[in-house]
C-alpha cells in the first residue's frame, strides 16, 4: 500500500517515534547507578552484574538485523508497536524481578525490541521524507540519541532514592502511551509482500553474536593476555571464528536473508561498516574519560564523572546541525572533516591534557567527531546506498557494527588500562 504523508504528518510520526527511540537508548546509561543497588539486593560481584549492560548491548545488535528485515516486508508501524510492546513487557519483567535470571531475560528482551527502533525510524525517513529534508530529520535523531545519553545516569540517578526497581518501571506507562498514540496516529504503512523467514541465519546470527560477546566479556583486563587464552574465553572466540563464514555462506545463499551480505560488495556501505566499528571502539573507551580526568587533572569521582557532559553535549548540540547542511554539504566532506576534527580530540586529550580548559577542548571535539561517523551523516549514507525494502536492513548494519566495536572496545580499552595499573 503506498502511502503519501505531508509535512505535518511527516513530523508527527517522527516525534512519536523519536519518543521510542530516547525511551530505548535511556536504557543503556540508566543501568549505570543501578548497577552497584541490584549488587547488593542479589549479591553479585560486580562482574556478574556487568551482564546487565551487555546481555542488552547482545539482544540490540541481535534485534537489529532482525526487526529491520520484518520492517522492511511489513512496514514500519506493526513493528514499531511490536518493539513497544516488547520494551515494555522487558521493564515490567526487570521491575518486579524475583531473581538476577529475571533481569537478564527482562533486559533480553527489552534490547531485542529497542534494537529494531533505529532501523524501523531510518527507513521511515528514506521511504517518506524528501531528500533535502532527510539530513534534517536524521540529525534530530542523532540530536535525540545524545540528549538520552547525558539524560540516562542522571535520570537513573534521581529515580534511586525511591528504589531501583523504578528505574524500569518508569518505562511501562511511556510504552503504553507510545501504545496507543501509535495504533491511532500511525497509518498503515505495510507491504504486501510474503517474508521467507532466514531461520538458519537467525540461528547463527544469535549463536556468533553471543559467542563473540560471552568471549570478550569474560576477558580480565588485570590480566590480558594469559585470560585471553584461557578456556573461559579462547573457546567461544575460537567457535565464533569457526561459525561466521558458515553463516556469511548461509547468508549469501537465503532468499531472504537477515544480514544481506551483497551489501558490502557496495565499497561505501563496506568502508562505512570499517568505520563504524572503529567509532564503537572510541565509544566504549569514552567510558575512561572520568578515569583519565581523576589521574590528570585530580579531580574526585563526582567531579569526574561531569567530565563526560561536555563531550555528549557537543555530540547532541552538532548532531542537528549537521543534519540541516548535509544535503548543502555532502555526507563525504563531513565525515573527512569529522574523522579529522576527532583524531585532534583524541590526541589532545590522550597527550596534552593537563589542565581543564584543554580536557574540555579535547572533550568537545570528540564529540563534534564522533556525531559524524555514526550520526546522520554516516545513516544518509546508507540510506543512499540502499533502495526501498533494504533501507531497515541497511540502519541495522550500522547498529551491529556500532555493537561489535564497542564489545572490541572494551575488552581492549580495559586491558590497556588494567596494564598500566590505572585504577
Amino acid at each position: 500500500m503506498t502511502v503519501t504523508l505531508n509535512k505535518k504528518e511527516r513530523n508527527r510520526i517522527l516525534s512519536l517515534f523519536l519518543i521510542g527511540i530516547f525511551m530505548g537508548c535511556l536504557d543503556m546509561g540508566i543501568v549505570g547507578p543501578v548497577l552497584s543497588p541490584i549488587q547488593n539486593t542479589f549479591h553479585i560481584t560486580s562482574r556478574e552484574s556487568s551482564w546487565i549492560y551487555t546481555i542488552y548491548i547482545i539482544a540490540f545488535m541481535i534485534g537489529s538485523p532482525i526487526m529491520a528485515k520484518f520492517s522492511d516486508f511489513y512496514g514500519q508501524r506493526k513493528l514499531y508497536i511490536i518493539e513497544i510492546i516488547l520494551f515494555g513487557l522487558g521493564s515490567a519483567s526487570i521491575s518486579i524481578a524475583p531473581s538476577m535470571e529475571v533481569i537478564f531475560i527482562g533486559r533480553i528482551i527489552q534490547g531485542f525490541g529497542a534494537g529494531g527502533l533505529f532501523p524501523v525510524v531510518g527507513s521511515f525517513i528514506g521511504d517518506y521524507f524528501p531528500i533535502k529534508s532527510r539530513g534534517t530529520a536524521l540529525g534530530i535523531i542523532g540530536a535525540t540519541f545524545g540528549l538520552s545519553t547525558v539524560a540516562g545516569p542522571l535520570v537513573g540517578a534521581a529515580i534511586i532514592p525511591f528504589g531501583w526497581n523504578w528505574c524500569f518501571a518508569i518505562n511501562i506507562p511511556i510504552s503504553i502511551i507510545l501504545l496507543i498514540l501509535s495504533y491511532f496516529l500511525l497509518p498503515q504503512f505495510e507491504q504486501s509482500n510474503h517474508l521467507d523467514i532466514d531461520w538458519s541465519g537467525i540461528i547463527l546470527l544469535i549463536l556468533c553474536s553471543t559467542l563473540f560477546a560471552y568471549g570478550l566479556n569474560q576477558i580480565d583486563s588485570s590480566n590480558f593476555v594469559n585470560s585471553l587464552f584461557s578456556i573461559k574465553v579462547l573457546p567461544y572466540l575460537v567457535l565464533f571464528i569457526i561459525l561466521l563464514p558458515i553463516f556469511i555462506k548461509i547468508e549469501k545463499r537465503a532468499t531472504e536473508s537477515i544480514v544481506p551480505i551483497y551489501l558490502f560488495k557496495n565499497k561505501e556501505i563496506s568502508t562505512a561498516s570499517i568505520l563504524v566499528i572503529c567509532e564503537g571502539i572510541i565509544n566504549a573507551a569514552t567510558i575512561f574519560v572520568p578515569s583519565l580526568a581523576m589521574i590528570s587533572l585530580g579531580y574526585n569521582d563526582e567531579l569526574a564523572s561531569l567530565m563526560l557532559i561536555p563531550l555528549v553535549g557537543a555530540n547532541a548540540v552538532a548532531a542537528p546541525i549537521l543534519g540541516k547542511y548535509l544535503f548543502k554539504l555532502g555526507y563525504k566532506i563531513m565525515m573527512i572533516v569529522g574523522t579529522f576534527i576527532l583524531s585532534v580530540g583524541l590526541v589532545i586529550l590522550g597527550f596534552f591534557a593537563t589542565n581543564l580548559y584543554i580536557f574540555l577542548i579535547a572533550d568537545i571535539l570528540i564529540g563534534l567527531g564522533l556525531v559524524t561517523l555514526i550520526g546522520a551523516p554516516m545513516r544518509f549514507l546508507i540510506m543512499c546506498e540502499t533502495s526501498h525494502g533494504e533501507r531497515g536492513v541497511g540502519q541495522a548494519i550500522i547498529n551491529m557494527m556500532g555493537s561489535v566495536g564497542q564489545l572490541i572496545g572494551g575488552a581492549l580499552i580495559g586491558g590497556i588500562i588494567a596494564s598500566y595499573n590505572i585504577h
